[in-house]
């Protein structure tokens, strides 16, 4: 008989594959919140959203100079009633996320495009200020 040594992560990964992530655990238990890529170029941030099956109509979106705030709902197709219905799995409701930015931007020149259920938002980076606070002398 071969001595297999404890591994606490292969405990965690059959964990995850029945359970599904711990992490994940907000979403199921709380709704959806759109999964995001945000990254910089020298003179932009650009964020972008997955938000398949929403029309932009339900979208709901507000720069500041320091985050972006997405809100919306997907909206139930009335295609089909409850009892005809096998499975389930897509979330249904109102979903929201903000989103830190990396520095701060132009919240006024911001601009989003949404096509293919990705929403690309795309901000230019405010320019970097003078040092905001002062010297001062030790008495």
């Amino acid at each position: 008989m071969a001595l297999i040594p404890w591994n606490p992560f292969r405990d965690m990964d059959i964990m995850n594959r029945d359970f599904g992530s711990f992490f994940d655990l907000p979403n199921r238990l709380f709704g959806s919140s759109p999964r995001v890529d945000v990254y910089q170029t020298d003179k932009e941030v650009i964020v972008k959203a997955e938000i398949p099956g929403v029309s932009k109509e339900d979208l709901n979106l507000y720069v500041d100079e320091n985050t972006v705030k997405l809100s919306g709902q997907t909206r139930k197709e009335d295609k089909y009633n409850d009892e005809n219905v096998y499975r389930t799995e897509r979330y249904y409701g109102s979903f929201s996320r903000t989103i830190p930015l990396p520095v701060e931007v132009k919240s006024e020149e911001a601009k989003a495009e949404y096509k293919d259920g990705i929403l690309t938002i795309t901000v230019p980076k405010m320019e970097p200020s003078k040092a905001r606070g002062r010297r001062i002398d030790i008495q």
